[in-house]
């Protein structure tokens, strides 16, 4: 056996990538006693964070920043979280909220605690003086009926506390049906019913104002009696005294012209720490008449990536030992906020590495991992570069040919010219047909009489993709489809999605970037879409129209698409009807037998638009470098945010200033110096894994493995129905029965989302290259034929043989046991046919790196 040079990044990406990867380094934790990932309810029962000691001395210290600036407080029930922030010499900062003195100059007027939550007692003005060492500061405190608690809303201060306690999750209450005879809207985005089905409910009997403690609300929440949900208050809490006193007080609904909150901000909104620090995060709600409320108690904090930061119930961010990134989402009340949290590498270079800056992608890239202080990996050699550009951009092996040409070119430009050849390549429009095809469900479902729509549909995708036709023209031909796919291909895309919610849900998905579904039943509960935003999209598909076809239900074929002359669609909760509108723009009236769908694509293609450039570009970035700006790729939200802003923003700009140019985006991706980094990682960069500091190995796709096989050993697969010499890239649609294309992940095809292609890998893929006969048929066949009766010298072969599979030489070892084994065989053609098998099975064939 040829022993092949393993890339030790590539099994660290597979482990941390692959479900069974993921399940023993749970498995490990555990048997560790390393806490993981908490759900809301169980960190409402776990301790807060340990506090760990300040990493920076009074004496380190220069100066002293607080927030807020001032301080004031309005009623009883108020409070107010501190932040104090420490600065060194270099300007690096340090959260000191819990190692500072505070003392109130009027101890009367209120409290603070070690935590840095100040609280009132009396109303008037007083100081407070926070001093670290030697360094002090003093904040001015103003109290407003501070012995006073001021009458409560239930809208603003009974229903964040059963948010926050899990009652109206869609686990406990908040389900479609409720839970043990009690039901509230899901995430209290109904607050006007909750009241009711609180209030009056059952007569009344969940609350008790003669014994406010007594009350059913209070005795299940505190497990004074049996409660499914199991404890979700503690006596004696600020939470558990507001609810007694609202029921003491008979439950008022509150005035009508309580204010309504408009927004949550998160303090810092961004924070770089270093390994194991923290930082106190505060959430302040802000209301329609200009007040804000602390609110970080109740409002529920999530890391998005727990293996570089947790936080707690509190607000009280962690960072680990790994280098990195996370956003930490605040959620309260429909609203939501993010704090990005930065964790530098702790391990600076000598010096910064060679990373030309080829275009403005370089420039954000480079500046995001000086901020991390992480340093990219050099850049690949072009052996590997020709392999990575041609299987990515043109879903194909380099050719021998190729190979040598491109290798022994001396032209510095070569690079750029290698990809300016590729994306007007044929090759090109076949592989992002073929995605396409993926995300618009070009779909045949067994079903004969369906076929000529995938194939008429896949050759339009095809054309319009090698005319690279602008983006949006493609868009307002999929989404505006009338007639049927024998005069307009693109209906094709009305005979799988076939339904209102469908077309709203695919088309958000796949051109927006958004996965919106979840606002047809309720508010999104991690975004600002409703249930009005949701139908005010579907309203431009409320006159589609359908005749004809053959077949039943989902199976139909080559049905009539056309505009009917009204339509409309109405709000499932209000009954009223919703008018059509983009996601935050005006209600459109349109006049009848106008078609509503082009003016949804008007306001698409509008470049103000925040999703549909962003969205795009988003996609083609995860396509090159196997994960998005934005992860994942189709879920853009405030909650979601992109790894690099700035980028982001950028690409999406300079594809809307291109005229929507698909090819100019690819070229400018595969051109900058960020695409053509090596994937072997450095000391530093080795656990980064979404700044781009290297190239992040990606196992090829079920159709380009096939054909690179089918090409490595010169033996083509055949597909009924279809010529001679179809790629398995070319394929139209799902309908076109393979084991292997089924073992490898090929979607079926029954969702917008790319995630339905599996590329991680598992056990059964490599027991299918190693042992099927369908592999070994053609490791044995054409190639190995051809091999053992050429004229050439055993070596030459062998060099052919490597550039052909992995676009490279062999190395000294590899050439030294391929033909000593050459040496020891009788039989050349299963010789060489052993030698082709041996590097199919190879990590480094089957993944680009």
């Amino acid at each position: 056996m040829i022993i092949l040079k393993q890339i030790k990044t590539e099994n660290s990406f597979l482990y941390r990538n692959s479900s069974i990867g993921k399940a023993v380094l749970c498995l490990l934790l555990s048997l560790c006693g390393i806490p993981q990932a908490a759900t809301a309810s169980e960190a409402e029962h776990k301790p807060a964070a340990e506090i760990l000691p300040a990493k920076i001395s009074p004496q380190q210290t220069v100066r002293l920043k607080t927030w807020p600036e001032k301080i004031h407080l309005r009623g009883r029930d108020s409070r107010q979280q501190l932040l104090v922030t420490g600065f060194a010499d270099d300007e690096k900062t340090f959260d000191l909220t819990r190692a500072v003195k505070f003392k109130l100059k009027d101890p009367q007027l209120a409290s603070v605690n070690e935590l840095g939550i100040i609280t009132p007692a009396a109303s008037g003005k007083t100081e407070l003086q926070i001093s670290w060492g030697k360094l002090k500061q003093t904040l001015p405190v103003v109290i407003e009926q501070g012995e006073t608690f001021l009458p409560l809303s239930f809208e603003n201060d009974i229903a964040p506390i059963l948010t926050r306690r899990g009652c109206n999750g869609g686990g406990c209450h908040g389900k479609s049906d409720g839970r043990g005879g009690f039901q509230l809207s899901l995430f209290g985005f109904q607050p006007e019913q909750d009241y009711e089905w609180i209030t009056r409910d059952i007569r009344g009997r969940r609350i008790f104002p003669a014994s406010p403690d007594d009350s059913l609300l209070l005795r299940k929440a505190t497990m004074k009696i049996p409660h499914g949900g199991g404890k979700r208050l503690e006596e004696a809490t600020p939470e558990y005294n507001r609810l007694v006193r609202w029921i003491e007080a008979n439950t008022p609904h509150g005035p009508a012209d309580t204010p309504q909150i408009v927004k949550l901000t998160v303090e810092p909104a961004f924070e770089s720490l270093g390994h194991h620090d923290q930082q106190q995060l505060t959430g302040t709600a802000h209301y329609s008449d200009g007040s804000r409320r602390d609110v970080t108690p109740l409002v529920e904090f999530r890391s998005k990536d727990t293996s570089v930061a947790t936080v707690d119930e509190r607000g009280l961010v962690t960072s680990l030992e790994r280098t990195g990134e996370t956003s930490v989402l605040a959620l309260y009340q429909g609203q939501v906020s993010v704090s990005k949290i930065l964790v530098p590498s702790n391990e600076s270079p000598d010096a910064w590495p060679a990373f030309p800056v080829t275009n403005f992608i370089d420039e954000h890239i480079q500046r995001k991992l000086k901020v991390l202080e992480v340093p990219p990996s050099p850049l690949a050699d072009d052996a590997t570069f020709i392999r990575r550009a041609t299987l990515q951009i043109a879903g194909k092996l380099p050719t021998l040919a190729e190979v040598e040409t491109y290798t022994h070119s001396t032209d510095p430009r070569k690079r750029q010219k290698l990809i300016d050849r590729l994306v007007h390549s044929g090759d090109y429009a076949d592989h992002f047909a073929q995605k396409w095809s993926d995300l618009l469900r070009n779909k045949r479902r067994g079903q004969r009489n369906r076929e000529p729509g995938t194939i008429a549909f896949h050759r339009w995708l095809r054309n319009k993709i090698a005319a690279n036709a602008p983006y949006d023209e493609l868009v307002r031909g999929v989404l505006t489809a009338t007639g049927d796919v024998s005069v307009n291909p693109p209906a094709q895309w009305y005979a799988e999605v076939r339904y209102l919610d469908r077309y709203v849900d695919d088309m958000a998905q796949v051109f927006l970037g958004l996965r919106i579904g979840c606002a047809r039943c309720h508010h999104h509960p991690f975004e600002k879409y409703s249930q009005q935003d949701y139908y005010g999209l579907a309203a431009f598909f409320s006159r589609v129209n359908r005749t004809g076809g053959t077949g039943v239900a989902e199976r139909r074929a080559n049905e009539m698409i056309s505009v009917k002359q009204t339509g409309q669609v109405k709000h499932p909760v209000t009954g009223e009807v919703v008018p059509p509108h983009g996601l935050g723009g005006p209600d459109l009236e349109i006049a009848p037998f106008d078609d509503p769908r082009h003016y949804l694509v008007d306001w698409m293609a509008e470049k103000q638009n925040p999703y549909f450039a962003r969205a795009f570009v988003n996609r083609m970035w995860a396509h090159f470098f196997g994960r998005g700006l934005v992860h994942p790729l189709d879920d853009l939200r405030v909650t979601n945010p992109a790894s690099n802003e700035p980028l982001l923003e950028e690409l999406a700009q300079e594809f809307t200033r291109s005229g929507y140019d698909m090819r100019h985006i690819v070229k400018l991706i595969c051109t900058s110096s960020t695409y053509q980094i090596g994937s072997e990682a450095n000391e530093i960069n080795l656990e980064e894994t979404q700044n781009y500091a290297r190239f992040y190995p990606q196992r090829l796709s079920a159709e380009i493995l096939l054909d690179a096989i089918d090409d490595v050993t010169d033996t083509p697969t055949r597909y009924s129905g279809l010529p001679k010499a179809t790629r398995a890239l070319q394929l139209p649609d799902e309908g076109y029965s393979n084991q292997f294309l089924t073992l490898f992940g090929r979607p079926k095809r029954e969702s917008a989302c790319e995630c339905e292609r599996v590329s991680e890998p598992n056990l059964s893929q490599s027991l299918f290259v190693m042992n099927n006969s369908f592999i070994l048929s053609k490791a044995m066949g054409g190639y190995a034929s051809s091999l053992a009766k050429e004229k050439k010298t055993e070596e030459r072969k062998v060099r052919e043989l490597f550039l052909k599979s992995l676009s490279r030489e062999p190395t000294d070892r590899e050439m030294k046991n391929a033909l000593a084994y050459l040496a020891s065989e009788k039989d050349k053609q299963a010789a060489f046919g052993n030698l082709i098998w041996t590097l199919l099975n190879t990590k480094e064939f089957l993944f680009v790196h």
